[in-house]
């Protein structure tokens, strides 16, 4: 049963967060591996900010996800 990870791609000035739905970690980990998986939340992100992020299923043709593979 997929469940949703929190993630940034860190791009060296800032990072894009979002939440990848998957089986497991590690299935983020082998798929994604330029994603970094994050515990919990920083301190900065209020409760608005993280409904505000986008959720995308690992398996679904995303752009942003696309790109990561490449």
């Amino acid at each position: 049963m997929k469940q949703p990870y929190l993630t940034v791609y860190d791009y060296g000035m800032g990072g894009v967060w979002t939440y990848v739905l998957a089986e497991s970690r590690e299935q983020i980990e082998a798929r994604l591996p330029d994603l970094d998986l994050v515990a919990e939340a920083p301190g900065w992100m209020t409760l608005e900010m993280k409904g505000q992020l986008r959720m995308v299923d690992i398996d679904d043709d995303d752009r942003f996800l696309n790109s990561l593979r490449r």
